[in-house]
């Protein structure tokens, strides 16, 4: 559809005033309990309903056709008319994958409202074709068509005669419903960052939780007056918490929900409410919010990207520096509700705990809620839901989204916005809005459970986001219906992204991972001496003087040594499975600029380390608890500006940020993969990276590759093995997935990596060399 089109459309609805709004019991919009998989045709019915209901309503907030098509303001997500439609293509496409429809009602419109937008970086700007997007009257029409073919399908399909399981196909049915449930929240969302002149709140939408008493606001906020005077530090004392849904709870869950694990937790103290907008306007008032030094790098680069001075959704109220502000709320503009909680991404918050750490003069610095912390919170009864069994009539006491009332909780659309951080129930140990109000940013990145599956009617639901780009938040918010609303979700954004999410003070140790710590040690400290350590430090003395030590040489020297050899070019250079550093560094002897990229964020950390100071110690393993202290150092004639250090995933580049730190033409002369390719879950999509004229690597570039071939399935799937039953076989296979690539070298290198002073892993590389021709 092209621009005179849009224009013409625009214009036709300029007088549009809305669409029809749902009629409702009793003039206010109700959202059902979450629905159970063994219930009746007449209950899901009833839930899929309510669940089309709910967004028609909320859409109808929309004063003009222009309103569907207006782009955000930060043009990182589509306009709304693609999130009016998205949930419904859902619908068509995953009761085509689960065999439920036996055809497309609009294969255009299934394909162009597929995927949405999850943004890389908060400058990921959306500067596509905006003239994609159908007339509303067309949308509308699909809707109407798609809600007929579903309520026909529930009222007749023979799949709905038993209960629904995760097997069944009628599961893509429920998913649908809580896919769309979780749209109702991001469209809010992104209402919410609408002008307001687009929107006017719906009559059915439930009343805003203001106090009534509180008549005139204070512009300036009064601890005690306008928001509670104390938001106490609680102590939560150590226990152990489980993590999990159990596979025969009879509700609908996403993949990443199921599995088991428990996490021990130590005592910690966390703030008894969420930080309220009052606490928050003194970091934005005193000036701490413009000041680098309280921001992350990325979070104090995104605050300068955007010129943040307070939080999004605070409306400057008199001239700038007078500190006035007013609310905006997802239809309206409000007086300002200090005492509500404030709404802010992950970066914003970790800035306020970094200020309130310095403010308050805390021995032990503030920080965001993890995971288990957060279970840690909740009532008993709660987290015995891990240990139902069915039977067990007792999931309405596990779980309020199972039942009518909401028991004191502000979700399931009970409140139409958040409310006082006072105001809604505490939970056994004293805590406000353990569950509804807010979501509440955490320090845990999005991560899968122990025997985590990926369910086949959506496999890329979780995976994509297990890269340490997303941040976990919990608890739900107001908005939050459904599944969304339940004990089990774990959900998840960029730290970038604005959600109805806040945040609450913790103090404790409980960031190190739930993995063996000491684990974690060794395989840092392995590697270390892998990278940095001499030959002789390698080595020990008197056993190598017995019985001798192959002699293997440095491997990450050699690798360097071949790449730069090759290399006709030495602009830039992609260390891909840097690990700690060695080989980056190396390289930027020659090459101007290095990026060294790791799934690990603990060899990432380490690698910046070594950026910023030059050197690093750590411990070389003798035997038993006997250890001896070791230093890496970079060489000081090398230029360490030269290099970037991130974690990503090889497989996934773009979605890693890699664009961010190239300069030129944004591509590489060289790439070096080194021990990689066998310990990657897609190792033929991280060769199709570098492949073609779109790809990552300049025409004559050099790809350098290494691998002991240890294919294993406890890394790659089988069927996805680049191995073969001999070496040459093996590098035919990887030339059949390199078209347009030359084979110009290649050799076996050893290596050993080790362990203690009398246990060593002897490996063989297959190292091949590549030259990209077309």
């Amino acid at each position: 559809m092209n621009s005179k089109v849009v224009e013409r459309q625009v214009d036709a609805l300029a007088e549009h005033q809305g669409q029809a709004e749902p009629e409702w019991p009793h003039g206010v919009l109700t959202s059902l309990p979450q629905l159970r998989v063994d219930a009746d045709r007449a209950a899901v019915l009833a839930y899929f309903q309510n669940t089309w209901a709910l967004t028609e309503t909320l859409f109808s907030a929309l004063q003009s056709g222009e309103a569907y098509y207006k782009r955000p303001y930060h043009k990182t997500r589509h306009p709304l008319i693609f999130y009016y439609l998205h949930p419904v293509t859902f619908y068509v496409n995953k009761l085509l994958v689960a065999g439920l429809l036996d055809k497309p009602v609009n294969p255009h419109f299934e394909i162009l409202f597929e995927t949405g937008v999850d943004e890389m970086s908060w400058d990921d700007l959306r500067e596509n074709d905006q003239t994609i997007w159908p007339e509303l009257e067309e949308v509308k029409a699909y809707r109407a068509t798609v809600y007929d073919l579903v309520q026909n399908l529930i009222k007749t399909h023979p799949v709905l005669d038993k209960p629904m399981t995760m097997d069944s196909p009628a599961w893509s049915l429920v998913m649908c419903f809580e896919h769309e449930r979780i749209h109702l929240e991001t469209s809010s969302v992104l209402m919410r960052e609408l002008p307001v002149q687009y929107l006017a709140r719906p009559a059915a939408w439930p009343p805003l939780p203001i106090n009534k008493n509180a008549t005139g606001r204070f512009q300036v906020p009064v601890a005690g007056i306008s928001f509670p005077d104390e938001n106490p530090m609680l102590e939560v004392k150590e226990q152990l918490v489980d993590v999990g849904k159990p596979l025969a709870w009879p509700t609908f869950g996403w993949d990443n929900e199921y599995g088991k694990d428990q996490r021990k937790v130590a005592g910690f103290k966390a703030g008894k409410m969420l930080i309220s907008n009052g606490e928050f306007y003194e970091f934005v008032r005193c000036g701490a919010y413009i000041d680098e030094q309280f921001w992350s790098a990325e979070g104090w680069s995104w605050r300068r990207f955007r010129n943040t001075r307070w939080p999004t959704f605070w409306v400057q109220d008199g001239p700038v520096g007078s500190h006035h502000y007013k609310l905006r709320t997802i239809f309206s503009i409000e007086p300002m509700q200090w005492d509500w909680p404030a709404v802010v991404n992950y970066y914003e918050a970790k800035a306020y705990c970094a200020w309130r750490s310095v403010n308050d003069n805390v021995e032990v610095p503030y920080r965001l809620l993890s995971e288990k912390e957060h279970l840690a919170l909740r009532d008993k009864i709660i987290n015995d839901g891990s240990h139902w069994l069915p039977g067990n009539e007792t999931l309405s006491k596990h779980d309020a989204i199972l039942r009518s009332e909401a028991g004191g909780i502000n979700h399931n659309l009970g409140h139409g916005s958040e409310g006082p951080v006072s105001q809604f129930v505490e939970s056994s140990r004293g805590f406000h809005d353990v569950q509804g109000n807010l979501w509440q940013w955490s320090e845990d990145t999005f991560h899968p459970l122990p025997k985590f599956k990926i369910h086949p009617y959506y496999v890329d639901f979780s995976t994509p986001c297990f890269d340490d780009q997303h941040q976990m938040i919990f608890g739900g918010s107001f908005i939050s219906t459904g599944d969304e609303a339940s004990i089990w979700a774990r959900f998840h954004f960029r730290p970038h992204f604005f959600q109805h999410a806040g945040f609450r003070l913790v103090q404790g140790n409980n960031l190190e991972t739930d993995t063996n710590k000491y684990e974690s040690d060794a395989v840092l400290n392995q590697y270390m001496l892998f990278h940095w350590g001499s030959l002789a430090e390698q080595r020990d003395t008197e056993i190598t003087g017995n019985v001798g030590h192959p002699d293997t040489g440095n491997f990450i020297l050699q690798m360097t040594a071949i790449l730069s050899r090759y290399s006709v070019n030495k602009n830039s250079v992609l260390d891909l499975g840097c690990a700690v550093g060695r080989a980056s560094f190396e390289l930027a002897k020659e090459f101007k600029q290095v990026v060294g990229l790791d799934f690990s964020q603990m060899f990432v950390d380490a690698a910046k380390k070594l950026q910023q100071q030059g050197s690093m110690k750590y411990s070389r393993h003798e035997s038993g608890r006997y250890f001896s202290a070791m230093n890496a150092v970079v060489e000081p004639d090398i230029d360490r500006n030269r290099v970037d250090f991130l974690q990503g995933d090889a497989c996934y580049l773009q979605a890693a940020g890699i664009r961010n730190f190239l300069s030129g033409s944004g591509k590489f002369d060289a790439v070096l993969l080194s021990n990689l390719m066998c310990r990657l879950p897609e190792p033929k999509r991280c060769l199709e990276q570098f492949v073609g004229k779109d790809s990552w690597l300049e025409k004559d570039g050099v790809l350098v590759i290494a691998s002991p071939n240890s294919w294993l399935e406890q890394y790659t799937k089988p069927d996805a093995f680049l191995d073969a039953d001999s070496n040459v076989h093996a590098l035919e296979k990887m030339a059949t997935l390199l078209p347009g690539f030359e084979l110009l070298h290649q050799q076996d290198l050893p290596f050993m990596i080790r362990e203690h002073r009398r246990k060593y892993e002897y490996i063989i590389s297959q190292v091949s060399v590549w030259r990209k021709r077309e």
